[in-house]
This record gives structure tokens, C-alpha cells and sequence, in this order.
């Protein structure tokens, strides 16, 4: 900067504003230090304040819009440092990708063994059914085949209390016939006892002269208890 000779004279209006334009068209900002650099007598900073404040009003000018001067070595340290940050903002982004990445491939293998554990049970599930199925038609062949030996046994019980019965009821049929005499199934019907008759009420044929003389002739045929006589009258067998 120039430093102002006592007794200089002061730089005009006009020429202030000739510099800050100049320096405005090499792309500088016109500031006072700038300003008393390029004038030629450099000026008091009063007289180039007021008259570069008066430029600044009617050019327009804002300093706040123009780019602040920076040197080369400032410049190459912030693209570097912009750089760096790209670069790392870069590598971050990567990592996070690839992290992203490795936790959607453990999900997927996680979700593939899930998927075998659970298609594992269903097949169990499926064996344990069908053999479950196997043993209920096997227990239920055996529940029929049981049930059926059952009924032929309740049958054949039941054939032999009715045959037990009715040997009963021939034997007091022929102890009646010992004192009484020959008498026909009507006649002999009456004599019987009470709790013989209630109990013909369990068997499924009645107690009626017609079964009497059924099961009477069934002995007579094997010569048995009884042997027929006149008029449908049975008496007792001799011996």
C-alpha cells in the first residue's frame, strides 16, 4: 500500500471509483486495503471510505454477494478437504451397504432354516398322523372283532340260561304230573309256581300252554321226563 505523503492531494471521487471498478472488472473485491493499494497516492482512509461508500451506493455493490479473496493454498485445502469428505462420506456409505447386505443374507439363511425346521416337523406331524390313522382302523378292526365275539358269547349265554330254565320248569312240570297224573298243558299251566312264572318274563319265549307243549315233546323225543297219553295229556316218564 502507498502510504499517504502529507500534503498529497486527497484522490477524487471520480478516480476512486475508476480503481474500484477496475478491480471489480479483474474479479477482486474492492476493499480499502485493495483501494489504497491500487491508487496513486494511496489516500487517507477517510477520503477513500467516504468516496468507496459512495461508489458502493451507486454501483450497488454488496461485499456480503462477492467471493471472499482466498489464496491458492486455501482453495487446494478445501477441495482436499471436500475430497476427503466425499471419500469418506464414500466408504461409510459402502461399509453401511455391505453391513446392510450381510444382515439381509443371515436373515434369508436364518428364514432357509426355519422354513427345513418347520417343513421337518410337518413331515413328522404327517408320519405321526398316518400312524395314528393305522392304529385306529387296527383297533377298530379289533373293537369289531371283539364286540362280535362278545355277542356270540352273550348268545350263547343267553341260550343256556333259557335252556337251563326251561330243564327247570320240565322238572317241576313232572313233580306236578307224579302227584296230579297225566294232565294237558293247560291244565298243567296253572300248577306251576309263581316265581316260575315271573321268571319266564326274562326269556324271550312266553310261558304259555303251546311253549309247554313244545318243550315237553322235545323231551318226549329224547324220552325224557315225560311220555304222552290220551286227550293231549302228558304223564310222568317211569324211572
Amino acid at each position: 500500500m502507498l502510504p499517504a505523503h502529507p500534503g498529497a492531494p486527497m484522490p477524487s471521487e471520480s478516480l476512486v471509483f475508476h480503481v474500484a471498478d477496475a478491480l471489480l472488472a479483474r474479479g477482486e473485491r474492492p476493499s480499502l486495503r485493495k483501494m489504497r493499494e491500487n491508487l496513486p497516492n494511496g489516500g487517507s482512509p477517510r477520503e477513500v471510505c467516504k468516496h468507496l461508500r459512495a461508489w458502493r451506493k451507486k454501483r450497488g455493490y454488496d461485499p456480503k454477494l462477492e467471493p471472499t479473496d482466498m489464496s491458492k493454498a486455501m482453495k487446494a485445502a478445501g477441495q482436499a478437504l471436500a475430497m476427503d469428505l466425499w471419500k469418506q462420506a464414500k466408504r461409510e456409505a459402502t461399509q453401511a451397504f455391505s453391513r446392510e447386505r450381510e444382515a439381509a443374507a443371515a436373515m434369508a439363511t436364518d428364514d432357509k432354516h426355519d422354513r427345513e425346521h418347520l417343513l421337518g416337523m410337518i413331515e413328522t406331524l404327517q408320519a405321526e398322523n398316518a400312524a395314528l390313522v393305522a392304529r385306529a382302523g387296527a383297533a377298530e378292526t379289533e373293537t369289531s372283532r371283539v364286540l362280535a365275539r362278545l355277542q356270540k358269547v352273550e348268545y350263547q349265554l343267553d341260550r343256556f340260561r333259557a335252556e337251563e330254565f326251561w330243564d327247570r320248569v320240565m322238572q317241576e312240570i313232572a313233580e306236578v304230573l307224579v302227584e296230579r297224573g297225566p294232565l294237558t298243558p293247560t291244565e298243567i299251566l296253572p300248577e306251576l309256581r309263581a316265581v316260575t312264572l315271573r321268571g319266564a318274563t326274562l326269556h324271550k319265549e312266553p310261558l304259555t300252554p303251546g311253549t309247554l307243549k313244545k318243550k315237553m315233546d322235545v323231551r318226549v323225543s329224547f324220552g325224557r321226563y315225560f311220555e304222552p297219553r290220551d286227550e293231549g295229556r302228558y304223564a310222568r316218564r317211569a324211572g
